[in-house]
């Protein structure tokens, strides 16, 4: 098994036995991280990107979307981090030319077991992963949503907005992504919440962040 900052190796890996077969995805790294709940404007115009794109809405299927480790997300390739999470098509316009604008909607986390580079875009064998609670989820989830809302203002200040208050219905998992989603990280920081074992584990670190862009905010509010 690889450790978290560490791309996928291009050989099978062992499987226990009795385990699901791994499902062949295919595979978009972007310079950003999806979570689970969340949308993503994407402008599709690379020849092997407008392919993918083009079999998924024939299809109706998705695809992934993972952080990039290495390389860049035009030309080349790009190596992406091994946790990353599915993505369906929820809306689309096709331009003369072939390119795409599309709206991606983040479903379930995956894993990436296997690179197949077979094809002009990147393909993966992966598995999905669970989605585990966590001690005090449901604790933590409170704490939480109290913390997010004493720093909306600031967030929506810094460009992030939210919507609705539709966040403060949410069951612990979904609240832990939406909050995710908004927070004023960078996306190397975003990848740790995706990895996050379980959503209390997540929720831990999200209480951390939130606290320190309440404290930013008192410190700037004070200057």
């Amino acid at each position: 098994m690889w450790d978290s900052t560490s791309a996928p190796s291009e050989e099978a890996l062992s499987r226990p036995a009795g385990s699901p077969a791994p499902v062949h995805l295919p595979i978009f790294p972007l310079p950003a991280v999806l979570f689970p709940g969340a949308t993503v404007p994407l402008h599709i115009f690379e020849p092997r990107y407008r392919e993918m794109v083009g079999r998924c809405l024939e299809h109706d299927e998705p695809f992934g979307v993972v952080l990039i480790q290495e390389g860049e997300e035009v030309g080349g390739h790009a190596a992406p981090r091994r946790i990353g999470t599915e993505a369906r098509v929820i809306a689309s316009q096709r331009y003369r030319d072939g390119r795409y604008d599309i709206v991606a909607e983040g479903r379930r986390r995956f894993e990436i077991l296997q690179l197949d580079r077979s094809r002009a875009y990147l393909r993966a064998d992966v598995e999905w992963l669970e989605e585990l609670e966590g001690r005090d989820a449901h604790r933590l989830a409170e704490t939480v949503a109290t913390l997010f809302e004493g720093v909306l203002e600031s967030l929506e200040l810094a460009g992030q907005a939210i919507v609705d208050e539709s966040w403060k219905a949410l069951d612990p998992r979904s609240l832990s992504y939406r909050v995710a989603a908004a927070l004023p990280a960078d996306d190397l920081v975003k990848q740790e919440l995706l990895e996050a074992a379980d959503v209390a584990s997540r929720l831990v670190r999200e209480a951390e962040l939130l606290m320190s862009v309440a404290r930013i905010g008192a410190e700037a509010g004070a200057a």
